[in-house]
């Protein structure tokens, strides 16, 4: 038992994306059902739900319900493929390349350098492509409209 907790020990990382994402699916559920039951409330008391609709959808305030500089309409698309977010990526990323071929060079366990090394060129391969996209999105990224 031993040995085979110490030759799959990396299998709680996936396993817990699992359950993480999971979680971050059913409270995605229960947030929109709430929205749901809440907006039947208003239109049971005659009230319309249309401003409550959109304070709730952050159109009032920008994306998600906070001020933002690009509004409700270019927010989400400016949040997802942002430069910002794109460099975030990339050094996370390389942050992790690098853990990973140190992790390789140096490891203590036997047989752990071969995993190691894959995640290792995984993760780099991951930190080449984000930079790239990184890149792209500072120089053609979207723009904010001029309202």
């Amino acid at each position: 038992m031993e040995d085979l907790a110490r030759e799959y020990w990396w299998l709680m990382f996936p396993m817990m994306w699992f359950v993480f994402g999971i979680f971050g699916m059913w409270m995605s559920h229960r947030r929109h059902h709430d929205t749901i039951e809440l907006m039947k409330t208003y239109a049971a008391q005659g009230k319309d739900p249309a401003e409550l609709a959109k304070t709730l959808n952050g159109d009032a305030q920008g994306w998600g319900g906070y001020p933002g500089m690009y509004g409700s309409r270019w927010a989400w698309r400016a949040a997802r493929r942002g430069p910002y977010w794109e460099w975030r990526r990339a050094i996370m990323f390389g942050c992790l390349a690098l853990g990973f071929w140190l992790a390789s060079y140096y490891a203590d366990f036997p047989g752990s350098e071969r995993a190691f090394t894959i995640v290792a060129i995984i993760m780099s391969v991951l930190a080449a492509a984000s930079t790239m996209m990184a890149i792209m999105a500072t120089a053609m990224g979207p723009r904010p409209p001029h309202e």
